[in-house]
């Protein structure tokens, strides 16, 4: 297919029951759904079937979108009664084949008209439907103040609650709280039966989703398992009131080594609240998302964050004085920030924070972390790269005693594939992060000049598409990226990393010890015995 490889790689899905004809199946559906919302033209169902990085080597056979629980939960059993493969899509900021079909007459079920939110504020906890979006659910809690302790990813403005359930996420509140599934309560899912069961304390008549562990963790069985065990229709989330104190500070260093350092020791602290490091390039990607706000929309909606008007005028006098000049001379960077109940306890955070970091780097003007906890969910332009580049990242989830070792494996790669890098117009940055006390994301990203894809033709902002460059087809900087991306997986399986999103990309079937991976295929025959769920999801 023009500008894609097919989605390959997974291994076979398990038999399932014979699929009975298309015509049926789409009427069906439409009497479930309503005719406007039974998408069949070729041009949707080729959409649907790309993600960021790649286009599946079928295009699914309709796409349905159903705006209630109960509309799901029929359009799940539909699809079960006719036999036909089912994947589900949240807010499609994947690259890593999630929902990429592998099977001909596959259906797409697009969740993003599931929009409930329910705040019980009295217990502390949040209820959504699945197409509900982090950056959605946040300002509907902000205005309560409120907050879940794990508040969303980068891409949160298009990425779903439910998605990141299924996929995992980390940024916002990684550093104290974890990954997405930490702050997770319960949920309703639907089987491939088309029964709705609800785990936690809500699997008992008269019960609130008030508590996760009640029993066997059930709720945990259907976490991360990129939607091959059951459809998320539902999400409970835990509640925490929103921190009244912030505080930011970044750090510039010589080197990669230092900055790994620096941020070892910092998580070990269990102060920070959001962090991320850069290298040079990311660091760009960072600046040019700044400096395409205008001066005065940034001190707005910084001086809006602030808890209250003076602290709103000294982020903005901050946010001045360091401007968008003050890391070009810098090699790697990294920027953190700290929240407390008041003012005083995140600064004291700090206070410990800067006397790890002052020993590896030198702090440099905190513009970074302070703009981006005022505009968190900004726009999906990083679906392209700053010149127009196709962008594919990927990463490993590390002990901290291993960072070190696999930074040097990446460095030894990039320098052995340097000079077909630059011949095919291939670039590789990188993006850091800590998870709570425990865990290191170190991720790899690849800029290559290809020509776009269905899907940031339709999901980059359309008022700035226009400006951004456009580039030919470039098939054999495409395969040099597939290859490095291979040999990044095998020095991650030698350094012993896990992966979040796993979708079809990630080998995680492959590389689980024996017994784990019977277990895993005998669990996925108990809930989806025709294996109609999402088939390829984590390589079953």
């Amino acid at each position: 297919m023009s500008g894609s490889e097919p989605a390959t790689g997974a291994a076979p899905a398990p038999e399932s029951s014979p699929q009975q004809p298309l015509s049926r199946l789409l009427e069906a559906l439409s009497r479930i759904v309503g005719e406007p919302q039974l998408l069949t033209s070729e041009a949707d169902c080729r959409f649907y079937a790309t993600d960021i990085y790649r286009t599946a080597q079928w295009p699914f056979a309709a796409v349905v979108r159903p705006g209630t629980v109960e509309t799901l939960q029929a359009v799940v059993t539909a699809c079960a009664e006719h036999g036909a493969p089912m994947v589900v899509r949240g807010g499609g900021a994947s690259y890593t084949d999630a929902y990429l079909p592998t099977r001909a007459g596959s259906v797409c079920i697009d969740t993003s008209r599931l929009q409930g939110i329910e705040i019980n504020a009295e217990d502390m906890y949040v209820t959504v439907e699945a197409g509900v979006t982090w950056a959605a659910l946040h300002d509907a809690l902000a205005a309560q103040g409120l907050r879940t302790p794990f508040w969303g990813p980068f891409s949160g403005i298009a990425a779903t609650v439910a998605g990141g359930m299924s996929h995992y996420a980390v940024n916002y509140g990684s550093g104290t709280y974890g990954v997405s599934a930490e702050s997770l309560l319960q949920m309703d899912v639907i089987l491939a039966s088309g029964e709705l069961i609800q785990t936690g304390s809500a699997g008992a008549d008269g019960c609130l989703p008030h508590f996760r562990f009640y029993g066997p963790d059930l709720t945990g069985l259907f976490v991360g398992d990129a939607g091959a065990f059951g459809v998320k229709a539902r999400v409970t989330l835990r509640l925490v009131p929103r921190p009244r104190g912030f505080a930011a500070v970044s750090f510039g260093f010589e080197d990669g080594e230092r900055c790994l350092h620096a941020m070892i020791e910092a998580a070990r602290l269990g102060v920070v609240a959001q962090n991320f490091a850069m290298d040079p390039r990311q660091q760009k990607g960072a600046l040019d998302r700044m400096a395409s706000t205008s001066p005065w929309a940034a001190a707005g909606s910084v001086f809006r964050s602030a808890r209250h008007p003076l602290d709103g005028l000294l982020q903005v006098m901050r946010l001045a004085a360091g401007g968008r000049n003050f890391l070009r001379g810098a090699n790697y960077s990294a920027h953190f920030s700290t929240e407390g109940v008041s003012p005083a306890e995140a600064r004291e955070k700090m206070a410990a924070l800067r006397r790890v970091l002052q020993r590896h780097g030198a702090e440099v003007a905190a513009s970074i972390p302070t703009y981006f906890n005022a505009n968190p969910f900004l726009p999906l332009t990083p679906i392209l790269g700053p010149n127009g580049e196709r962008w594919k990242p990927t990463h490993a989830i590390l002990p901290f005693s291993r960072v070190l070792q696999h930074h040097a494996d990446v460095e030894a790669l990039v320098a052995e594939y340097a000079g077909r890098m630059a011949e095919h117009r291939v670039r590789l940055t990188r993006m850091l992060m800590f998870v709570s006390t425990h865990a290191f994301v170190y991720e790899p990203t690849f800029l290559w000049e290809d020509e776009r894809l269905a899907y940031h033709e339709r999901v980059y902002p359309a008022a700035l598409l226009p400006g951004v460059p456009r580039h030919p087809a470039n098939p054999a900087g495409r395969a040099l990226v597939a290859e490095i991306k291979d040999r990044l997986q095998t020095l991650c399986i030698a350094n012993g990393a896990s992966h979040l999103q796993v979708g079809k990309d990630y080998p995680y079937l492959a590389t689980r010890r024996p017994a784990l991976g019977a277990f895993v295929r005998e669990l996925k025959r108990t809930l989806d015995p025709h294996g109609l769920m999402n088939p390829g999801a984590l390589g079953l």
